[in-house]
């Protein structure tokens, strides 16, 4: 009876909420004209509005709201159809369908679960070394893969093979753990590389000649290189406190408590009562004595890559079509092949060769969450179209100038609005050439190297509170096809990661002043 009432009264919130979100919707496209914007893009913001409101209710399944918000912004704001569709013809979707659909093939092959063992087997197995492991992988490629989705693609999927070999949950706390380690481990070492992602290149090109010849890849890494140190050792730190497993972190406490009281029996001369203090903190807590402790460290690793058995054919084939991606990735700047072309022939190469049979591939690809991102990554096309994006940002620009007079207030004020405003832009790219736009000859006549305003922006443009907010994040989230973790728990996160980057900054700012970097 009282579950029956629960869900009734879970119904009427539900339709309450989904009432609000049409009312907020409705009162934003009514008011906005006010503010200066056009009734086109009232109409649009408000029908984004509703739609979040949406989202975060889950009045509807994710793909669903995102195909109503299409059809109103074509049936009530007058947005062209090719102009809400734009980014199904657009690089970035495409690579996200290739990266998906390698992940296929790997997972299909069984060669995810394989490197996954093999990674597991070269580090201790526990969740303190695998997160340290995962968070160095995403470092070590970082400058090598100019496509963040591409790398988190790879590395997402093995991040939840590891946490499966290491007998985690799916969307437990450790699973939430690793997942974010291989996340922000992609996401931390891209500002320290102009190489790490295009955004580098972009925001290379508002800079003036001589600031440009300054901050080549070496004089980039060496300004950057304070703010990722700080961010990679602090956002370590937070998912190993906040999501490591309870087991590790109480044995680790059972040993010391073992060795004090050993000592303290033995300073006072009995030798028996050592041993029996040692014994009982061990067992007390299930942590093993000094003696355990040793024939624990001496016996082989829990994964052993002999229990997977040889390779096979199809895993063999994914291999070699993998590291043929990689390596072309890789080399872009060479052969000039765009990354989205190398990852659709990976897909065409490991279907051709019979990895997986079409039938596999289709009900394994989830289709339901590429429409879901394509057409949210859509935003960014509505809003060029109809001039919101401008519109915030002419709106916001002139109380940054009242910053300058304090460096750390002025990186502060940037780092901030960039957060602020990816609600409304929603594409990274489309934001950073607005923003720089304006802020770079601003930062300029003030005085301020306009690289110190590019990399505050770089810190800060990732936010994924919504989903629709950072495609990148959905290549992570649906390269697992949402099995690894829930939105919620990450969303919550994602405060905790964009407060570290704030603080990096901070830091960053003295070095900065002292090395001649801030002012021009």
């Amino acid at each position: 009876m009282a579950s029956q009432m629960n869900d009734k009264t879970k119904k009427k919130l539900l339709y309450a909420g989904a009432a609000a979100g049409v009312a907020v919707g409705v009162a934003a496209a009514l008011a906005l004209p006010a503010a200066g914007l056009s009734a086109q893009a009232a109409q649009a913001l408000g029908i984004l509005l509703w739609a979040i409101v949406w989202w975060v209710l889950r009045v509807f399944p994710e793909m669903v709201t995102a195909l109503i918000m299409a059809v109103l912004f074509i049936a009530v704001a007058g947005v062209p159809v090719e102009t809400v569709f734009a980014s199904f013809s657009g690089e970035t979707w495409w690579l996200l369908f290739a990266a998906f659909g390698l992940g296929v093939g790997m997972k299909a092959s069984g060669l995810t679960t394989r490197i996954a063992h093999v990674v597991l087997s070269r580090f201790p197995a526990t969740f303190k070394a695998q997160t340290a492991a995962i968070i160095a992988s995403g470092t070590v490629i970082g400058p090598l893969i100019p496509s963040m989705s591409a790398k988190l693609a790879v590395i997402t999927p093995l991040a939840f093979g590891i946490g499966e070999s290491l007998g985690y949950k799916p969307k437990s706390r450790q699973m939430n753990g690793l997942f974010l380690a291989s996340l922000t481990g992609v996401r931390t070492v891209g500002p320290l590389f102009v190489s790490a992602c295009v955004i580098g290149y972009a925001l290379l090109a508002f800079y003036p000649e001589d600031v440009q010849a300054r901050f080549n890849m070496a004089g980039w890494f060496v300004a950057a290189l304070p703010w990722f140190l700080f961010v990679t050792v602090v956002n370590y730190a937070v998912i190993v406190l906040l999501y490591g497993p309870k087991a590790e972190r109480r044995r680790k406490r059972g040993r010391g408590d073992a060795r004090r009281s050993a000592q303290e029996a033995a300073a006072a001369g009995g030798a028996q009562a050592a041993v029996a203090a040692g014994g009982a903190a061990g067992c007390g807590d299930g942590a093993p004595d000094a003696a355990s402790s040793e024939r624990s460290a001496a016996k082989p690793h829990p994964i052993d890559e002999a229990d997977l058995g040889p390779m096979s054919a199809a895993e063999k084939k994914m291999l070699v079509i993998i590291l043929a991606t990689v390596a072309l990735w890789v080399l872009e700047p060479l052969h000039g092949v765009p990354s989205v072309a190398v990852g659709i022939a990976g897909v065409a190469a490991f279907l051709g060769l019979r990895v997986c049979t079409l039938k596999e591939f289709r009900s394994s690809l989830n289709w339901e969450n590429l429409v879901f991102i394509g057409t949210a990554m859509g935003l960014a096309t509505v809003f060029s179209y109809t001039g919101i994006d401008t519109w915030v940002v002419e709106l916001v620009g002139p109380a940054l100038e009242h910053l300058a007079f304090s460096p750390f207030l002025f990186v502060a004020g940037i780092a901030l609005v960039t957060v602020a405003l990816r609600f409304v832009i929603a594409s990274e790219m489309a934001f950073i050439n607005i923003f720089m736009a304006f802020m770079a000859p601003m930062a300029i006549s003030l005085g301020i190297n306009p690289w110190v305003v590019g990399i505050a922006v770089y810190a800060m443009v990732n936010p994924w509170f919504m989903m629709y907010q950072n495609p990148i994040y959905m290549a992570a989230f649906y390269s697992v096809d949402g099995r690894m973790v829930n939105h919620a728990p990450m969303a919550a996160y994602c405060a905790v990661y964009l407060a570290i980057c704030l603080a990096g900054l901070l830091v960053s700012v003295p070095y900065w002043m002292a090395t001649g970097v801030y002012a021009l």
